[in-house]
């Protein structure tokens, strides 16, 4: 407690925390991260009354409209993408068969990255499934390949409009280090893993990979673990669901269908795949020490202690959220407890979804951020070294914002060029018919504010960022290449949408693209240190990330108008440090390893 604190003024804020505590316990117990579900057989002195479903679709809202001062109004502006522009993607879901499962309420990532190598970046949108009776079936993965200015249907010819997999997650990266991106597939009943031929097409090479995941997985992450020069693979499995153990749950009135919480069922275990150099992965899940236990959803890979090995943060839905720190490319130290960085500031776990690393505070460290579920504070954690964490959400502004949403895809990102990030989060209900916050949610814009705290910024960017959606995965992209960076969501049963980043920042910017030689072609874990006459800015190129979802593979900066630029430091993944000159402000750089 701060010692300037008055009494009373101690009273309040304990008050005030313990109304939270009581407030996530009651929100754990009834939504468990999902929805409720009475007992068939219980016994109670009255039924329930039958409520129709327009009622129960329309809760009290806890979300206030967003408003920002205007005299202190953020310069962040997006513009949505003209429709003819944009293809009309509709992911679709077993909800519109009459289907109410958890299976639902996961949606569809999205993935930005260069697969024609042309300069520009293509999207990838995960069309999820559909069911034929009882059996899920899966829907095409998008590819909208970009002409400049506009983006063209890619999909038949890429060799993806036939999916047999209900998927949710995308995760792209040079996994053979042939200079082309390739897929990895993440979703129900197990991965699917896609080699980019360098024509604009992809052939299936699951079979012959040795990635195997089968049961549910969601989420993925590439990175160079072992430090041998070849991308190894993080794969995160989510619960033991099937029509078969699907038991019924219900709405508030106890008689409507919804979808059921995760508490309900058994773990998925999370699996690491290590690249045998040769097309090939090899699983060391054991080996390396990858928990069984998490429930995940969200994973992100990245060196967080700056010690030369890649560390992984998982988020996890309704457990304890996974840290392990890299034992030398050997295996990984489970640092959960210990560091901070796996429970909530009450010391519970949170239902975690989307999830990123990054220098938030300008300090030389990296720090974690999850996107929680409603009633819990989206969780900022600061980085104190030793790979330490405290949770700093109050402090930073963050929490009573984040408790009144369900977050998924997510980043950290400098959308107004000032040199520090800001964070964006989709957002959107898992339940049918929620009685606290409404199944449509708008987006979260959080502008960061002197590397310390970070105000909402949506009413002011625009209109189209207050468009109630069911929000689910975000990749950030500069898809015209003007050095402000755009972003790509998908909501669930909602036209996918790209957002044009049309901030009226006088900043400059300088995106870097990077090239390993001695470490993977696509160099995961590669930290660029940007010094000026007045600070060092650290970006790190990561791996996962989001929900479900891949950004852009490049290092973006913004750089103040006031500030001079005068070195660039770059560590590779396999250790080797670069110094250059920034080179000319409002470009796109492309360096190698030397």
């Amino acid at each position: 407690m701060d010692q300037t604190e008055s009494p009373v003024g101690s009273f309040l804020q304990n008050c005030a925390y313990t109304w939270r505590y009581v407030a996530g316990l009651l929100t754990v117990l009834t939504f468990c991260g999902c929805t409720t579900n009475p007992p068939e057989s219980s016994s109670t002195s009255s039924q329930p009354s039958v409520v129709s479903q327009s009622a129960l679709s329309a809760p009290k809202p806890l979300i206030e409209p967003a408003t920002d001062n205007a005299a202190t109004a953020s310069k962040m502006r997006f513009t949505p993408i003209a429709d003819t522009q944009f293809p009309e993607l509709v992911p679709r879901r077993g909800e519109e068969f009459g289907y109410a499962t958890i299976l639902e309420s996961l949606g569809s990532g999205a993935a930005a990255a260069d697969i024609d190598r042309d300069g520009l970046p293509d999207a990838l949108i995960a069309g999820g499934g559909t069911f034929e009776g009882r059996r899920p079936v899966g829907k095409p993965v998008f590819v909208l390949r970009n002409r400049g200015n506009h983006f063209s249907d890619h999909t038949p010819a890429a060799g993806l409009q036939n999916i047999q997999l209900y998927h949710h997650g995308l995760a792209v990266a040079d996994a053979d280090n042939d200079g082309f991106p390739d897929l990895l597939v993440t979703g129900y009943g197990g991965v699917l893993y896609f080699r980019n031929q360098g024509d604009g097409t992809f052939v299936d090479e699951t079979a012959n990979s040795g990635i195997q995941c089968p049961t549910w997985c969601s989420s993925a992450a590439w990175a160079d673990f072992n430090r041998d020069g070849c991308l190894d693979l993080y794969v995160a499995g989510y619960v033991d669901w099937s029509f078969e153990n699907d038991p019924p749950c219900f709405a508030a009135d106890g008689v409507t269908r919804d979808n059921c919480s995760p508490k309900l069922f058994n773990a998925c275990p999370d699996f690491l795949f290590l690249s045998q150099a040769d097309g090939t992965w090899l699983n060391q899940s054991a080996e390396w020490g990858v928990r069984t236990d998490g429930k995940a959803l969200g994973v992100v890979a990245a060196d967080i202690d700056r010690d030369g090995f890649i560390d992984v943060y998982v988020g996890n839905d309704v457990m304890m959220n996974f840290l392990y720190r890299n034992q030398e490319g050997r295996r990984f130290e489970d640092r959960s407890i210990s560091s901070g960085a796996g429970v909530s500031s009450r010391g519970s776990p949170d239902a975690s979804m989307g999830v990123d690393a990054a220098d938030f505070d300008n300090d030389g460290r990296f720090d974690l951020w999850a996107a929680n579920f409603e009633m819990e504070s989206f969780a900022l954690y600061r980085n104190q070294g030793s790979m330490m964490f405290r949770h700093v959400s109050d402090e930073a502004g963050i929490a009573a914002i984040g408790a009144h949403y369900v977050g998924w895809g997510t980043g950290f990102c400098d959308f107004d060029l000032d040199g520090d990030e800001d964070l964006a989060v989709c957002n959107g209900n898992v339940v049918r018919f929620p009685q606290h916050s409404p199944a449509k949610q708008r987006m979260l814009l959080l502008e960061n504010i002197e590397q310390s705290w970070f105000r909402e910024a949506t009413a002011s960017a625009g209109p189209a960022l207050l468009q109630q959606v069911n929000g689910r995965g975000l990749a950030l992209l500069d898809w015209n290449m003007d050095g402000r960076i755009d972003m790509l969501t998908t909501p669930v049963e909602s036209k996918a949408l790209l957002l044009q980043n049309e901030s009226t920042s006088a900043g400059r910017w300088l995106t870097l693209q990077l090239s390993g030689t001695s470490s993977p072609r696509h160099p995961i874990g590669c930290i660029a240190e940007l010094r000026t006459d007045q600070r060092t800015v650290l970006r790190q190129l990561k791996g996962g990330g989001s929900y479900a979802s891949t950004h852009q593979p490049a290092l973006h900066f913004g750089i103040r108008p006031d500030e001079q630029p005068l070195e660039l430091v770059i560590t590779w993944p396999s250790g080797r440090r670069q110094s250059l000159s920034p080179g000319p402000m409002n470009a796109v750089q492309s360096v190698q390893e030397p």
